[in-house]
């Protein structure tokens, strides 16, 4: 093999890497407000695997921030705690997205029997390429309206 092939080959091999290198830190480095469809997928598997009390898929849509805190046993006591509007809610709707400096909030309102309903807010935070629920705040029960924002 000619010494100008050997010196392409290795020029090539090089450059490439190079190339994939600087891709990988773009990528890395590059945080895009999330799709809120991406947001919506994460927290409708959460809220489904409650409902269904299947607790350990659901906690495997929580954050690694929020799972070093407690176990799945710690999680499913506060689950059953936390969250008993996921399992009496008629239906719930996903409305505003905010995006802040750890992640997004998504607003989802709970639609209860009786004409109520709890405003919820789930804040998601991106890691290792999917979006993980860091934690969840909620209101008191109020009279039952829709929120404003994207409908699926």
């Amino acid at each position: 093999m000619k010494l100008s092939t050997r010196i392409g080959i290795v020029a090539f091999t090089l450059g490439s890497c190079v190339l994939a290198a600087v891709l990988q830190i773009r990528e890395a480095s590059h945080d895009s407000p999330p799709a809120s469809f991406e947001l919506f997928e994460t927290v409708q598997t959460h809220l489904l695997a409650l409902r269904a009390q299947h607790y350990q898929q659901a906690y495997l849509q929580v954050s690694g921030q929020s799972t070093e805190h407690g176990s799945l046993e710690a999680f499913v006591e506060s689950a059953r705690g936390s969250f008993p509007a996921v399992r009496q809610a008629l239906r719930w709707e996903f409305g505003m997205v905010t995006d802040t400096e750890a992640g997004s909030d998504l607003e989802v309102r709970f639609f209860l029997p009786g004409g109520h309903s709890l405003l919820g807010v789930f804040s998601v935070v991106r890691e290792n390429r999917a979006w993980k629920i860091d934690h969840f705040r909620h209101t008191t029960p109020t009279e039952a309206r829709s929120l404003t924002g994207l409908r699926l």
